[in-house]
């Protein structure tokens, strides 16, 4: 029998890492929208800040999703099959984008001599960078929507048919355009002098079009996944809901009142609400509405050596990041232009 203590900590463990994938791999897929719709007399200069942005750290911004991967099958290896088997298709989108996007990126940084093959990888990483956060918010949606069924001893692999509904497609569509507006909040603090209005004025137009999404997603939730709306809007996640809404009211104001200091971490907050308001709405169901953390978890034993593997590994990783991040994000020259990083 598990353990609830153990299969809460592992749980969290889990979205500490799926926060820190939403927010840091979320900024680089929206940098990657940006450079596809990079427009006016300074498109090369945004797909220029939109590589010096993301250049020195976007490996690491993506092992997040590894480690997700490790704890789902590692402390949830029921969750991990049923979601494997169940959104096969669109996670096999995620994985081409991922690797596709990734090779893109790096090879078009050295293919300088070729414009013609600059342009064909610049091509391939912008629309990677878009498929990769649409096919997630579908398998989001999918996943509170109840589309993963039972079928004996395994699991069902989810029709093309119900990802296509509306609720799952708005969803793809919601994460897209977190993650553009994320980018885009990010840029601001990034950039300076006109490149720097170009950022601000798409993350204004995303912050209003992700508010009218998010209402009509609200609409259908309350029809295609009733629990997962109820407890979002009247439970455990409407504390969350209203923290979200508070900082994205917040982060528009601020970034039309040009307040550049406080943009990125008001942002940040929108995003983690979000994800927290989800994740607490979805509690305790691991596969919703057939398969609770519990019931998926490991043994005891196993999630007591994985806690513990956890706490060690923690030790060596995070001073490391911290590290990585101070040197090429905290006033590095390449991480923006002079002066890019002071206060309104």
């Amino acid at each position: 029998m598990a353990d609830s203590t153990l299969v809460l900590l592992a749980a969290l463990s889990l979205l500490v890492g799926l926060s820190a994938y939403a927010v840091l791999a979320g900024a680089d897929f929206g940098g990657g929208v940006w450079d596809l719709f990079a427009a006016g007399p300074r498109r090369p200069d945004q797909r220029a800040a939109i590589e010096r942005a993301i250049g020195p750290v976007w490996e690491v911004n993506h092992v997040w999703i590894i480690f997700v991967i490790v704890v789902l099958f590692t402390a949830f290896p029921q969750a991990f099959a049923a979601l494997c088997i169940g959104l096969f298709l669109p996670l096999t989108f995620v994985l081409l984008g991922i690797v596709l996007r990734g090779s893109a990126f790096a090879f078009r940084a050295h293919a300088e001599g070729s414009p013609a093959l600059q342009r064909r990888l610049g091509l391939v990483f912008s629309i990677s960078s878009l498929v990769t956060p649409f096919a997630l918010g579908v398998c989001a949606g999918a996943v509170a929507a109840g589309a993963i069924e039972p079928a004996g001893d395994g699991w069902k692999t989810v029709p093309v048919s119900e990802l296509l509904r509306p609720f799952p497609l708005l969803m793809g569509l919601l994460a897209v355009l977190i993650c553009s507006y994320l980018a885009a909040t990010f840029l601001t603090r990034e950039t300076d002098g006109a490149l720097r209005e170009d950022f601000r004025r798409r993350a204004l137009a995303t912050g209003v079009a992700l508010a009218v999404v998010a209402a009509v997603g609200l609409v259908f939730a309350a029809d295609v996944a009733p629990e997962h709306s109820g407890e979002l809007l009247g439970g455990r996640g409407l504390p969350f809901a209203l923290a979200a809404l508070a900082f994205g009211l917040a982060g528009l104001v601020l970034m039309a009142r040009r307040a550049w200091r406080w943009v990125r971490p008001v942002g940040v907050a929108f995003v983690l609400t979000i994800l927290w308001g989800w994740a607490a709405a979805q509690w305790p169901y691991a596969v919703t509405p057939h398969l609770t953390f519990e019931a998926a978890a490991s043994s005891p034993a196993m999630l007591r050596v994985y806690l513990v593997c956890l706490a060690v590994g923690g030790v060596i990783l995070l001073p490391a990041l911290w590290l990585l991040f101070r040197l090429f994000k905290g006033g590095h020259p390449e991480a923006g232009r002079p002066g890019a990083e002071e206060g309104a």
